[in-house]
Parts: C-alpha cells; sequence; structure tokens
C-alpha cells in the first residue's frame, strides 16, 4: 500500500498534535502539583509570625526627618567598609580612619 503525500502531511500533523499536547499537558500538570504542594506543605515561621504581629500594632513612633535617614545610610555604609576591611585584610579599623562624605546614587543602569 503506498501513501500519497497529502495522507503522510496529514499523519505527520496528527503525531505532531498529539505529541506536542502531551508534553504541554503533562508539562501544566507537572506545574499544578508543584503548586499544590508549595500550597500544603507551606510552614508559617514563628518568628515571622511574631514580626508580622508586631507590624500590625503600630506604635507611635516619633517622626524621622531626612537628616536621621541619611545618618543611618552613612552608619550603615560605614559599618559595611569596615567589615570589609576586617573580612578582607585582617585589619582593625579605627573609628574616624574612613569618613563618608558623600553618598550619591548611582546613575547607571544594571544589565543582567
Amino acid at each position: 500500500m503506498e501513501l500519497t503525500i497529502q495522507e503522510i502531511l496529514k499523519m505527520a500533523a496528527i503525531d505532531t498534535v498529539l505529541g506536542m499536547g502531551t508534553v504541554f499537558s503533562v508539562l501544566i500538570l507537572i506545574s499544578l502539583v508543584i503548586y499544590a504542594l508549595g500550597v500544603a506543605l507551606k510552614q508559617e515561621d514563628p518568628a515571622v509570625a511574631k514580626a508580622a504581629a508586631a507590624a500590625a500594632a503600630p506604635a507611635a513612633a516619633p517622626k524621622a526627618d531626612a537628616n536621621d535617614a541619611d545618618a543611618e545610610v552613612v552608619a550603615a555604609i560605614s559599618a559595611a567598609i569596615s567589615q570589609f576591611i576586617r573580612n578582607q585584610y585582617g585589619a582593625q579599623v579605627d573609628e574616624g580612619q574612613y569618613i563618608v562624605r558623600n553618598i550619591r546614587r548611582a546613575s547607571w543602569k544594571h544589565i543582567s
């Protein structure tokens, strides 16, 4: 029995649709199983629950102005520099040895 071009193309199209349909069905099934496992096995961390409860009850905090925020940023950056030098070179950094005078946001864009 000899097949015509139309019959061969028809069988190829059916095989393609069946194969791709099977693959996508299995992928969708796998993603649903992973989602269901994530929902079923989700555990509440007690520390996170306490932090969320504390954040839900806001305390009367004094308003911080821009200078306080800048001082905190400078302190954090200075501490990070000191820790980096300690880790990298093993040298102790004295207070006032490195002074952060100017902080500005970088203007370049990251390309990842």
